[in-house]
């Protein structure tokens, strides 16, 4: 995963070699789950097929995975779970798919382009385009109607759904950044070996703390460390953990005066498959101590 999402155009091209000899009518990538750089992976692969072979191509993804936002316009990603768990039913919703794709047996592929019917009747993510169907009511007659169910408080099913997004306020510049007291906080799950502050692999609703001192002393060694994230190849970071809390860096800037101090605290968590609200619940809960420990700035630390 991690070598393919970070070497995009690269990985493509071997790809492209690799299916050459073959002549392929279809091409399957994943399923993904809510795993990023797979999706990211099997998008990038799907895009680039795609586009060099002419041919339809098929993912399975869990809607939080950030493939699904990058790709779903490059390729048909089916809806999946957020886990291997359910791998039969992600499998058997792409081959049907893909068939679906390769056979006309939905409605006229004259109008449509495609045999396969719409998102929510075959279970994928919206590709974002507009085709051309056959229906039996006008445009204006359907409009009618949903004004008129709306009205009466009845369901209907809008024809233009919108994603919506929670806003959020940009951040105001600090005054002066050399007096700034700087936090870190990260999501790449760095903790000690015992794991002391429980965090899970995926799905983490937890957070803990450690000292920067202690953390950084010239006593620990790399086999101190633990990465509890799966999401990602974690012995770089056991390795050298400025990689993932540049603990060296900002200790530089504050000895060069470029910034005033550094909180003595770093907070960590696991993000990988964690739900938003727990992401939202946890960021709030952080930032009450930080708020308390008058810290004027975030640095903010991911895989």
């Amino acid at each position: 995963d991690n070598y393919y999402a970070t070497r995009l155009q690269e990985g493509s091209e071997a790809l492209l070699k690799l299916l050459a000899p073959y002549s392929p009518d279809i091409f399957f990538a994943g399923p993904a789950f809510a795993a990023g750089r797979y999706g990211i992976a099997s998008g990038q692969a799907c895009k680039a097929v795609g586009e060099a072979l002419k041919i339809p191509t098929v993912s399975g993804m869990h809607e939080e995975n950030p493939g699904v936002a990058l790709y779903r316009p490059h390729a048909y990603i089916a809806k999946t779970h957020n886990s291997a768990a359910k791998m039969g039913e992600a499998l058997e919703k792409m081959a049907d798919i893909g068939l679906k794709l390769l056979h006309n047996t939905h409605g006229d592929t004259f109008v449509s382009g495609f045999g396969i019917g719409t998102p929510e009747e075959e279970g994928y993510f919206p590709q974002m385009m507009i085709r051309n169907v056959f229906v039996e009511k006008t445009a204006a007659a359907r409009s009618v109607d949903m004004l008129l169910a709306k009205i009466a408080g009845k369901a209907f099913t809008t024809e233009m759904p919108y994603a919506e997004f929670e806003t959020i306020e940009p951040p105001k510049p600090v005054k002066d950044i050399t007096s700034c007291r700087i936090a870190i906080v990260s999501d790449g799950g760095l903790v000690d070996k015992a794991n002391t502050a429980k965090l899970k692999t995926r799905g983490c609703s937890v957070w803990g703390k450690y000292s920067l001192e202690d953390f950084f002393s010239e006593e620990k060694k790399p086999e101190d460390f633990y990465v509890s994230h799966t999401g990602y190849f974690g012995d770089h970071v056991v390795a050298d953990r400025n990689r993932m809390i540049p603990y060296d860096i900002l200790t530089e800037m504050k000895n060069n005066k470029k910034i005033g101090s550094i909180h003595p605290t770093f907070y960590t968590t696991c993000g990988n498959s964690t739900v938003a609200k727990w992401c939202a619940r946890m960021g709030d809960e952080i930032l009450e101590e930080l708020l308390l420990d008058k810290v004027d700035a975030v640095l903010l630390t991911s895989t």
